[in-house]
């Protein structure tokens, strides 16, 4: 039978086998959230360049049509001036 001294050397040893186990675990769970933050972070950088991108493609979307309009218009305002003229020629 184990004396208690034997007894409390063993918990001793369990006691310090489970906190380095523990200690690993918590080394492993700190790299991998680490890891976890930096993709985070990467993803959040790429996520404000889509952003960017996607705003001005609208910008560019809106600049074109602000742009047919304009042409639209200039076009429709030059047909009856340049008909008059024809007319008149004839």
């Amino acid at each position: 039978m184990a004396t208690s001294s034997e007894r409390l050397a063993a918990l001793e040893q369990r006691l310090s086998d489970h906190e380095a186990r523990c200690e690993e675990r918590l080394s492993e769970i700190r790299s991998t959230a680490a890891s976890t933050l930096s993709a985070v972070e990467a993803l959040k950088g790429r996520a404000w360049g889509v952003a960017a991108a996607l705003l001005a493609w609208a910008l560019a979307q809106l600049w074109s049509a602000g742009l047919t309009r304009v042409e639209r218009l200039e076009t429709a305002r030059e047909r009856p001036v340049v008909e008059a003229i024809h007319d008149a020629a004839h």
